[in-house]
């Protein structure tokens, strides 16, 4: 089988010569030039021979549509500083404005998906496209906030600020942001990518949003997004951070499910595989293992996970994108792991 095939067969449930496996992570700072960022990335797919690519573009480039500025010279992990941004209140959120989902900076990620295409080639690759709640939370942080937990934190108290005091507002502006992203996303496979990675960024999850919170400001927005790609062959939701509500989004309009599957309160691969009948994207612990442990210990966490699932409707990866310094020796292990016998 091709990388191509593979893929495929991984998708509809069918047989595999291997479980397909790949990794991503951010290229600071070549992700300020849509040519350099190709270049990073296939160069990345290549070195590692992953299956499909993952395209990682900088964190902040939805919010810079709708004005947010940020200092690429200053980053605190893969967040460039805030320089400003224009959501200062919730009360801003009712004057978010449409905005055209292939100019300004989208035209910038659309030259992306064209360079990336015309270099990887018969392999799939996915765009990264946050959803509309996630990108509102974007537009919440205030610029005073860079350290990176700091900001993070400053994007779930806005949210929840905003939702407490204007959910109106919430409302208005994240149904702007959806109709943005949905005309990106369709453009985006236009030109040439496989599908979106959609990533809900660390929202449909306790201790953030209760669910009945995210299942009125988050899924309907998400699925106007998601069905304008419907007809791609690869859409990935990646629903990110610990204690998710995966049974609110495993029955998303997409081909495949990631999340992190180890360490974060949240179902194994084996427990999934009972709850969707989608392909099961993940099985090793970026946080720990890809990040301190050796590489037999990758190997061996690899392999539980297709043990687990049988290899079947599963593609091995990381439950998120891995640190820009995971050591290299970890990585390849990783893309061992997907050809060796399974040890007893």
């Amino acid at each position: 089988m091709n990388k191509r095939e593979r893929v495929e067969a991984a998708l509809k449930g069918e047989p595999v010569d291997r479980v397909p496996v790949s990794a991503w992570r951010h290229f600071v700072p070549e992700e300020v030039s849509a040519e350099r960022l190709a270049m990073a990335s296939l160069a990345h797919f290549r070195a590692f021979d992953w299956d499909w690519l993952k395209l990682n573009p900088r964190a902040t480039y939805y919010a810079e549509a709708w004005g947010n500025r940020y200092d690429f010279g200053d980053y605190a992990s893969v967040f460039p500083r805030l320089v400003d941004g224009p959501i200062r209140s919730p009360a801003d959120l009712d004057r978010l404005e449409p905005v055209d989902p292939k100019g300004g900076v989208f035209a910038e990620h659309l030259d992306l998906v064209r360079r990336v295409k015309a270099g990887i080639g018969e392999a799939h690759f996915v765009q990264t496209v946050f959803s509309p709640l996630s990108v509102l939370a974007f537009l919440m942080a205030r610029a005073d906030q860079h350290d990176a937990g700091q900001l993070i934190q400053a994007q779930y108290d806005g949210i929840r600020r905003a939702i407490a005091e204007n959910p109106q507002g919430v409302h208005h502006a994240l149904s702007v942001i959806a109709d943005a992203l949905a005309g990106y996303a369709a453009a985006a496979v236009d030109a040439g990518a496989s599908g979106i990675f959609f990533a809900i960024v660390k929202l449909a999850r306790r201790s953030v949003l209760t669910e009945t919170e995210y299942a009125q400001f988050g899924r309907p927005y998400d699925l106007r997004v998601l069905g304008a790609v419907q007809g791609a062959p690869f859409n990935l939701l990646h629903v990110c951070g610990p204690q998710v509500y995966f049974d609110a989004v495993m029955d998303y309009p997409v081909h495949a499910i990631n999340w992190a599957t180890l360490n974060q309160d949240n179902p194994t691969v084996g427990a999934a595989q009972c709850l969707t009948q989608r392909t099961l994207v993940g099985g090793v612990d970026e946080l720990k293992t890809l990040q301190t442990g050796a590489p037999d210990d990758v190997i061996a966490e690899a392999q539980q996970a297709i043990r687990a699932t049988g290899g079947r409707r599963f593609m091995l990866a990381p439950g998120c994108g891995v640190s820009v310094d995971a050591p290299e020796a970890n990585l390849h292990a990783l893309r061992r792991a997907a050809e060796l016998p399974l040890s007893a």
